[in-house]
């Protein structure tokens, strides 16, 4: 049985201090599946299937949307969860920034959902797990640099394949 391939526009959040705070966490005690840094990012749009034409049309999208976004700074500064705060589906950092809302209505204009910037570091939740605490996190910044339409691949890791890279900010 084929399936599908599923496509994503992310922010590429690869940052060695959340990886070492979430490595101070007891995320595999409680949850399935726990992320590498490598595949640490904030989804602006998911696609799921995209034929090769729609592709093309949205790395020209990228070019446009990276031409007038200058690179910029987030602050993670809490762990937020999805799912009842005792026992979550989805553990992630979390971080709020007027320029990812705009980079949403950018390369999702038709949304209805309400955009919660996170980075998952963990989900799935254990049935056989204690109760989960979520502790405080002190800020940490990253500077994006980049959109990047990634390709899942569930059964591999990392599970995301980058397909196509534009830095942000104007051409020199």
């Amino acid at each position: 049985m084929k399936q599908d391939r599923h496509y994503f526009i992310a922010l590429p959040v690869p940052s060695e201090q959340l990886a070492s705070y979430a490595h101070r966490l007891p995320l595999a005690e409680h949850f399935h599946n726990v992320y590498t840094t490598e595949e640490y990012h904030l989804t602006l749009r998911f696609f799921g299937p995209l034929d090769t034409s729609s592709q093309q049309v949205w790395k020209e999208r990228l070019q446009e949307i990276a031409r007038v976004t200058e690179p910029f700074t987030l602050t993670f500064d809490r762990l937020i969860t999805f799912g009842r705060p005792d026992r979550p589906r989805v553990v992630s950092f979390g971080t709020e920034a007027e320029i990812l809302h705009r980079l949403v209505d950018e390369v999702n204009p038709a949304s209805t959902k309400p955009f919660v910037p996170h980075v998952t570091i963990a989900k799935k939740w254990r049935t056989e797990a204690q109760e989960w605490t979520a502790p405080s996190l002190e800020a940490i910044e990253w500077s994006v640099r980049e959109l990047i339409l990634y390709e899942v691949r569930p059964f591999v890791s990392p599970r995301y394949e980058p397909v196509y890279r534009i830095r942000l900010g104007k051409e020199e």
